[in-house]
């Protein structure tokens, strides 16, 4: 009977060898370890999120603009995929601030300007805009800014109305902020702070630096919401 016994204990354990659910009575098989994504994968996720909307809403604010400089105030508006938009931004020229309709599809831009009739095409340069379309390219556009993040780092959580972002920060270099903004230091260097909600969707771009100036900081703040509503773009 002990030989018995020892012969079953054997038999068990060789059993639990091969199946840990033959041991804990759990048909559950233990699930691996996940790591925790890295600040320039997150980012990454987030990039082709934006790229791949069909549609994407857009706000941007500004805070500590120079006064008497030429430049953007605010915009709201919708940009698409392949890269065009239609919104309003407030610009200042010569001190004057106004509201522009601007539509640009197909490498054209558009304006409706304060005080002038008509819509009529336009360089946006001459409003100390850039191309806004530009902003939806996704290699040289504003997702491109996240593939030039430096030393990208989470940082915290905000709660931005219903949603609580966690917040990426770094830096970027001036050059790639003019050569998206068309304004700025080149020879600067810019603070970034991203939003990303749960699902890594881009929810805010935060950049701050010398826009209007190396002696200057000022801030520009966009938001980015409502992915893939219905937008139709066309030349006015």
């Amino acid at each position: 009977m002990r030989m018995m016994g020892r012969l079953a204990a054997a038999a068990l354990a060789a059993l639990c060898l091969v199946t840990t659910s033959a041991c804990t009575g759990s048909g559950d098989t233990p699930s691996p370890t996940q790591s925790t994504p890295s600040a320039a994968q997150r980012l990454t996720a987030a990039k082709a999120k934006v790229d791949a909307a069909p549609s994407v809403h857009l706000t941007l604010a500004s805070k500590d603009v120079p006064e008497g400089s030429n430049g953007i105030i605010s915009a709201d508006g919708w940009g698409k995929h392949p890269p065009a938009f239609k919104g309003t931004f407030k610009v200042r020229l010569a001190g004057i601030e106004g509201d522009a309709e601007i539509t640009s599809v197909d490498g054209a831009v558009y304006a409706k300007l304060p005080f002038v009739p008509g819509t009529r095409e336009i360089d946006p340069t001459s409003l100390g805009l850039p191309d806004p379309a530009t902003l939806f390219s996704t290699d040289a556009g504003l997702t491109g800014l996240m593939t030039k993040t430096t030393s990208p780092t989470v940082s915290g959580q905000v709660r931005a109305g219903s949603e609580v972002l966690t917040t990426i920060t770094g830096t970027i270099p001036g050059a790639a902020v003019v050569d998206l903004f068309g304004i700025g230091d080149r020879a600067g260097t810019f603070d970034v702070t991203y939003g990303l909600t749960e699902g890594d969707e881009l929810r805010q771009v935060t950049l701050t630096g010398p826009f209007f100036g190396a002696s200057t900081s000022s801030s520009y703040v966009l938001t980015l919401d409502q992915y893939g509503q219905p937008v139709t773009i066309t030349a006015p």
